[in-house]
């Protein structure tokens, strides 16, 4: 990771957004209701959602990237013939950052949060995040050839975030519709809390995006 500049950026960039989240929200939120009588207290969860959501999802950009460049080097085909093919050598690259993912991201929502959110809740939003993290590292995977198109990818990635603001947003019975995102559910969780259909939900969708741009990884190798 330290020889990309980029890639390194990018393991403490959730902490510095949450630094932006904890001082600068709350300065807002004043001159708003200073000014205009107007407060964004009620979205503050919206914030913390966002934040627990990027973290792990930064991790497995990281961990795309690193992917990428094996394959650049060429150095991923050779791993195809030794004990940690397939499975295991997702597990070795994807899997054990998305530990440390998990574990950031529960750090910096209890560290810098703002929003009230019971711990269960977020606890769980960490981990339907991590699914999620692992989910974006690999789709940039199963569709870039190599750094700059998975760069472009990851940037689209950001679309996922539809199923956030639909939470929040879009009216009943539209804001089902970001139900295909496993952010509407984990927006749903950080607002509404940890309910059996936004847990399930969150769990199911998040776990058939890994199944889908996994196997279209392993078939592309």
């Amino acid at each position: 990771m330290t020889k990309d500049g980029m890639i390194f950026a990018m393991l403490p960039a959730p902490f510095l957004l949450g630094f932006v989240i904890r001082f600068g929200l709350p300065y807002v939120n004043q001159l708003l209701e200073k000014t205009l009588s107007f407060s964004i207290v009620p979205w503050y969860s919206m914030a913390d959602a966002a934040l627990v959501s990027l973290t792990p999802m930064f991790l497995g950009m990281v961990s795309a990237f690193i992917l990428l460049e094996e394959r650049d080097e060429g150095t991923g085909l050779y791993y195809q013939i030794t004990p940690v093919e397939g499975y295991s050598y997702l597990v070795a690259r994807v899997g054990f950052p998305m530990i440390w993912g998990f574990l950031s991201s529960l750090a910096a929502v209890l560290l810098l949060g703002i929003s009230q959110t019971p711990f269960l809740d977020i606890l769980i939003a960490a981990v339907i995040s991590t699914i999620l993290g692992t989910a974006i590292a690999m789709m940039v995977v199963s569709f870039a050839d190599n750094k700059v198109e998975g760069l472009a990818i990851s940037k689209l990635s950001g679309l996922i975030f539809i199923g956030l603001v639909a939470e929040w947003f879009a009216p009943a019975p539209y804001a089902y519709i970001g139900g295909i995102f496993p952010t509407y559910w984990l927006g749903d969780i950080m607002k509404n809390g940890a309910g059996i259909l936004a847990v399930s939900a969150g769990l199911v969708t998040g776990v058939l995006w890994i199944a889908l741009f996994t196997r279209r990884f392993l078939r592309r190798i």
